[in-house]
């Protein structure tokens, strides 16, 4: 395949000319302005309760939690709040908070294919280096949460930089890049811990250096130990805090494969294989993967080893995590995202010494099948995504965008406590609402728990309010109603 040289501004140019086409074709520019819908409605309603908590308790950094009361304040930690507390910053300039955090996600997606590009075209083709790129960042799972909400999207492009960074270090041994990539591991690792998995994986790499060389470098196993000081520091902080709270709602602790049973195991593989492999990659995506891994074991002289012993040092550590984690694998499709950087290290040191050793027929056909393959991948990706955001409406809470424009007209307070009924989600009514209170999910004897009763109002739906419920509780029907919800003021505490 003929490379092409072209300048850094023509680079970029270019760069943002296909970026800009990939999101358009994805349709990105529907999505971007939809509030929270779609699969992990609830996950994606907990990380931006964290930003309203923010803005109405007074932007204190440490005062973190969401607006569920459930443990009576509201306060719980779980992931490191930065991009949090930025955006809740940002929103006192009428900004959005869901189109500020899908900017900031989808800014990451941009600067880390950019980066990654820079790095492939050190040893392919500029056409070869663009296929990559975009077939990496192809799985459906990664499309969809680069426009989304989770922190482990944002952990996975920090993640990627820091290694293009740490690679690049093995290289060049350049300083600047290693403090680069330690600032990335930092935040990744902060922004969600399992993806520490990686920075303890490159110093594991140095620490067996030294037994070859008999020599180490103690800046960088400083370094990596700030970095686990202070993942340690934060990650005791959020348990400490959550005990002290009474805060138990996010997961904080292992669910690993020895604590399940026989038939959990085989549903959880069952779903795995069936269901998410197919949302994981496009699968001539996976047969290309595979087959360029299995072609390289026959160059594995022009492969570079140090990378190999990387990468098996890595393999490892997400072998524990899978099996630590083992249960969240059936329910939570994002908990692949922590397995695509070891999947593009594998592919990005494997395949440029594959081609380099075709002669230019073959070359040139192996680039084509590629370029197919990605423009494949991406439409299957297209076509998930609208089968993910065309089920969005089953949830009936994501119904209740807008009310709160509704509340606000009726001169509910915003300091006002609402009971929303039914709710399976923790703050998925609530934040659409942008008021504390309670979500009841159990509606076969609607009740209210003493806890509800602290409630100043409650929003339920008209088929489940009952002339007991109303006499019982004294219930008085407020000028409101929304899509099949009423709001009832509670005269009785």
């Amino acid at each position: 395949m003929i490379n092409i040289n072209i300048d850094k501004k023509t680079n970029f140019i270019l760069f943002c000319i296909v970026f800009i086409s990939v999101c358009l074709f994805l349709n990105y520019q529907t999505y971007f302005f939809l509030s929270p819908r779609g699969i992990h409605f609830i996950r994606q309603t907990d990380s931006l309760s964290f930003i309203n908590y923010y803005c109405k308790t007074g932007f204190n950094f440490f005062n973190i939690g969401n607006l569920n009361l459930y443990n009576s304040t509201g306060k719980t930690a779980c992931e490191f709040p930065l991009i949090y507390y930025i955006v809740a910053l940002f929103t006192k300039t009428g900004i959005k908070s869901f189109l500020l955090l899908k900017f900031i996600h989808l800014f990451l997606f941009f600067y880390t294919t950019f980066s990654l590009l820079n790095f492939l075209k050190r040893t392919l083709s500029l056409i070869n280096s663009y296929a990559i790129v975009f077939l990496i960042f192809s799985s459906t799972i990664s499309l969809f949460y680069a426009l989304n909400y989770i922190p482990n999207y944002i952990a996975l492009c920090l993640t990627i930089c820091a290694l293009i960074n740490f690679l690049s270090f093995l290289e060049s041994n350049n300083p600047f890049e290693f403090k680069l990539s330690i600032l990335f591991f930092l935040f990744a690792s902060l922004f969600k811990v399992t993806f520490a998995i990686y920075p303890i994986g490159c110093l594991i790499y140095f620490v067996l250096q030294f037994f070859k060389f008999k020599k180490i470098n103690y800046k960088i196993v400083v370094s990596f130990s700030i970095i686990f000081v202070l993942i340690f520091l934060w990650n005791y902080f959020v348990l400490y805090y959550n005990q002290i709270n009474n805060a138990d709602y996010y997961l904080t602790a292992i669910k690993p494969i020895w604590n399940s049973s026989f038939e959990e195991r085989r549903s959880v593989i069952s779903f795995i294989l069936n269901y998410w492999l197919y949302q994981y990659y496009f699968q001539s995506t996976i047969h290309f993967f595979g087959i360029v891994l299995f072609i390289s074991l026959f160059f594995y002289k022009k492969i570079n080893l140090k990378i190999v012993l990387f990468s098996l040092i890595l393999f490892i550590g997400l072998s524990c995590y899978f099996i630590l984690f083992f249960k969240q694998f059936k329910d939570h499709d994002y908990y692949f995202l922590e397995f695509i950087p070891f999947f593009m290290i594998l592919f990005i040191n494997s395949f440029p010494s594959i081609i380099n050793c075709f002669n230019s027929y073959c070359k040139i056909s192996v680039s084509l099948l590629l370029v197919i393959i990605s423009i494949l991948s991406i439409n299957y990706g297209r076509i998930n995504l609208e089968r993910r955001y065309s089920s969005a409406n089953e949830n009936k809470i994501a119904f209740l965008e807008n009310i709160e424009n509704r509340i606000d007209e009726i001169g509910i307070s915003p300091d006002a406590k609402i009971t929303v009924i039914p709710d399976y989600t923790m703050n998925g009514s609530l934040y659409y609402l942008n008021r504390f209170g309670y979500t009841i999910g159990d509606t076969s004897d609607v009740n209210l728990p003493k806890f509800c009763l602290k409630s100043d109002y409650i929003l339920i739906l008209d088929s489940l309010i009952k002339p007991s419920l109303i006499k019982k509780f004294k219930l008085k029907k407020c000028n409101l109603i929304f899509k099949g919800f009423s709001l009832y003021e509670l005269n009785i505490k």
